[in-house]
């Protein structure tokens, strides 16, 4: 049985029909769509061309035996190797549900779990969640322990304690998750940077983690 992949696409919002339309005719039905705001480093500005720019987070599943022949189409007809293309890269899953992977994989075969591979991986993808409002703030504690730009998604907390009342109407608590891919060896220092300027104690009440990154695209 084949594994099953997680593949995540940062990239300019008029690509999101060229991208679908990648992904439709390699047979990855299961796509889903988020919008997101670009905050590329300052020191790249003059590089990339672009400061805060509206994206597209674009995110699915699909088969590991489609993976390297995915990432090659991404690099060749969205050109994602580009300054200011968007990035791609793929991330591993510990389990599924069996019948969402035979989907996914095109097979009716008994499934089996299988153990995630053991590889040397280069980055990680770094995740801060913090009170709407707080994200310049995370930026740039991140952007002071090198890293160079991330990506913005606006999102509601479900905690009980983090509601807040309005005319009488329980209102969910807006959250600015803001997430950043970087190299392994400089992950810990910006996670570190970013909580002791955005931590649980702190105004912006976050919390930082990060997820590891197999194959990654773009800049």
């Amino acid at each position: 049985m084949s594994k099953v992949k997680c593949m995540c696409a940062v990239i300019d919002r008029p690509k999101h029909r060229q991208m679908h339309d990648l992904l439709k005719r390699n047979g990855i039905e299961y796509t889903y769509a988020t919008l997101a705001l670009g905050t590329a480093g300052s020191e790249l500005l003059d590089y990339l061309g672009i400061g805060e720019s509206d994206k597209l987070l674009m995110f699915c599943f699909l088969p590991k035996t489609k993976e390297q022949k995915i990432l090659a189409q991404f690099a060749a007809e969205i050109h994602i190797r580009k300054p200011g293309h968007g990035i791609v890269f793929t991330m591993p899953l510990t389990s599924m549900n069996y019948r969402f992977q035979q989907r996914v994989c095109h097979t009716e075969e008994d499934a089996q779990e299988v153990p995630m591979e053991k590889c040397k991986r280069e980055y990680e993808l770094i995740a801060a969640i913090v009170d709407h409002g707080y994200k310049d703030a995370a930026m740039d504690a991140a952007r002071a322990a090198d890293a160079t730009g991330g990506t913005v998604l606006h999102a509601r907390s479900y905690h009980d304690e983090s509601r807040a009342h309005l005319l009488g109407f329980k209102v969910q608590k807006e959250k600015d998750v803001v997430i950043i891919l970087s190299r392994r060896d400089s992950a810990r220092q910006i996670m570190k940077a970013i909580n002791e300027a955005c931590g649980f104690d702190s105004e912006a009440n976050g919390i930082v983690f990060s997820l590891p990154v197999d194959h990654f695209m773009g800049m």
